[in-house]
């Protein structure tokens, strides 16, 4: 997650460089930790579940109280009030959370194909790796070259909050691209693909995700040999 979010900060300029570490807290620690024992614990109550449920979950959960945590710390700088804020970040989020699950929850589930001994089910056939990561590539390139014709100028969920507390718009009111301007990073910071695009262009906003996917993907390997090397010769 704190890849993702580095990424997302430094080469698209989403969620601000000045904010990175309150998002890092926020989605990868708060999130994280939510995630991983809300899906350990709805586990050990129903453990008859399909995988896939508890995991859909726990990523609802991990978006809902990552937002509401964002909200507090936001009440706490004077930005927005407690009573505004934590309800309408919650609101937003508690929606945005439903689509996050569904994506766990199928990923989930392809991981536990690849690895089924993980579900404690030592009788199911695993499906080879190298076909697991060919097919989630495909996929991750699928969705990303969607995203470009689906994408939405309006306001998120912390946006519409601030629009919100500023009285600029009701909480259920649909939100427009016109009402929020893009606010210029107090360090000078210029993204090289801002608002995930390579100009105005769509040809140009599909190459920057797939830069993005593609970046993501080798720091992850990196990081991956180098606790893999740092195990190896710790034992």
């Amino acid at each position: 997650m704190t890849i993702v979010l580095v990424i997302q900060a430094l080469i698209f300029g989403d969620g601000g460089v000045l904010a990175l570490g309150a998002n890092i807290i926020n989605m990868g620690v708060v999130g994280g930790f939510v995630g991983f024992y809300s899906f350990k614990g709805i586990k050990s109550v129903l453990p008859n579940l399909p995988v896939a449920v508890p995991a859909g979950i726990a990523a609802w959960l991990a978006c809902v109280i990552a937002a509401c945590c964002a909200a507090v710390e936001i009440a706490i700088l004077g930005a927005v009030p407690i009573g505004i804020g934590l309800p309408t970040m919650f609101i937003y989020h508690a929606l945005i959370g439903i689509i996050e699950g569904i994506i766990t929850a199928v990923v989930v589930t392809l991981v536990f194909t690849v690895r089924p001994e993980l579900t404690g089910d030592t009788t199911k056939k695993a499906v080879p790796i190298k076909k697991f990561l060919v097919f989630g590539l495909v996929i991750a390139l699928i969705i990303g070259g969607c995203a470009v014709f689906f994408a939405s100028s309006d306001p998120d969920g912390l946006d519409s909050t601030l629009l919100v507390s500023g009285g600029v718009k009701e909480i259920f009111a649909p939100a427009t691209g016109e009402e929020i301007a893009e606010a210029e990073d107090p360090i000078g910071w210029s993204a090289p693909m801002p608002d995930y695009a390579l100009g105005d262009s769509i040809a140009g906003g599909i190459i920057a995700l797939i830069i993005g996917i593609f970046a993501a993907l080798v720091i992850i390997l990196l990081a991956a040999k180098i606790i893999y090397s740092s195990s190896r010769k710790g034992s």
